[in-house]
């Protein structure tokens, strides 16, 4: 079962990039496991919210200076 879920999040990765989405999105899917809308963001608890938060946050620290 944790095989398949590896190949999941490859192949939900892999759609994200082929629909251009927003890298800090990609990255804080990989980090979090959360692929949200607007909507899904708002209703996220507070704890998953800032988790979500610092993913968003440490992509553009580790990017920054690229």
């Amino acid at each position: 079962m944790k095989n398949r879920s590896k190949k999941i999040k490859r192949d939900v990765i892999a759609a994200m990039r082929a629909a251009a989405m927003p890298p800090q999105l990609i990255y804080a899917y990989e980090r979090t496991g959360f692929l949200l809308s607007q909507e899904g963001y708002k209703s996220l608890s507070p704890q998953d919210k800032a988790e979500y938060d610092a993913a968003i946050a440490e992509y553009y620290a580790k990017n920054k200076a690229k």
